[in-house]
Order: C-alpha cells, then structure tokens, then sequence
C-alpha cells in the first residue's frame, strides 16, 4: 500500500513545519511519507531545536529544504499543509489538482519575545499546538 504523501511549508522551514513533519512522522508510522519546506529556507530555530528535544527529536543535523526543490524532485504530494497561513501558497509553483491544501496557522517561534524562559515557555505551547494539530489529521485515517 502506498505511503500518502504530505509536505508541510511555512516561510523558512525553520520552525512550525519542522515540528509538524517530526510528529507525523512518530505518530503516523508506516502509513505516511513525511516532508516539511520554506518558501525562502533558513537555518532551523535553535529554540524549536530545544523544545523538540524534550519531546525526545533530535533536530541539531536537520537543514530547512526549499519548497519548489522538494515539488521537483518528489512524487506528487496528497497534502500540502501550510504551518503558517495560507499566504505561503501564493509562492509555489502549481501544484498538481489532486494535492489537498490545508492551512495550519501557528504564531512562529521565531518571534517569541521575553526571557529564555518564556521564549522556551512560547515555543512549547506551539509544539504542542501542532503536535493537537498532528492528531487531529490522524484520525481523518
């Protein structure tokens, strides 16, 4: 049984779709193909980096992919969901009829403000948000 594909993207692949592709990659075992992509890629956010390893991920090695490469060089995708609101969307190249567009808008962790602490505390609450988020898809399945 194929696998169904599905491509998260936010703006730097930074953050929100960096978590939303490690949760489903744990929670949706065998069943998924699990990507995630920027719009304009940077380096992954060491905050996103921390909280995601108290969930045991290890995100330290992990480069933020290019959208328009991953379209190129994969298989059609059955989802492409956006981690950051559907803004993302008016940056890709046509995407097939048959990819299903879905829009998760999450605050970036990028801009969380404050002490370490609370910026730790701000990340959190995202991860777990889309983590809520991850679940929800699962059980269209």
């Amino acid at each position: 049984m194929d696998r169904i594909r599905v491509l998260f993207v936010c703006r730097h692949n930074s953050g929100r779709s960096q978590i939303a592709e490690a949760f489903l990659q744990r929670f949706g075992q065998d069943r998924f193909e699990a990507h995630s992509a920027g719009t304009v890629p940077t380096a992954v956010d060491p905050l996103v980096t921390e909280v995601m390893r108290e969930e045991n991920f290890d995100l330290r090695d992990k480069t933020a992919s290019d959208v328009r490469d991953l379209l190129r060089e994969h298989q059609p995708y059955h989802y492409l969901i956006t981690t950051s609101g559907p803004d993302v969307l008016k940056d890709l190249p046509p995407l097939p009829a048959e990819t299903t567009r879905l829009n998760w808008a999450f605050p970036d962790p990028e801009y969380v403000t404050g002490s370490l602490e609370e910026q730790l505390a701000a990340a959190r609450a995202i991860r777990d948000d889309i983590r809520t988020q991850v679940i929800r898809f699962l059980h269209d399945f």
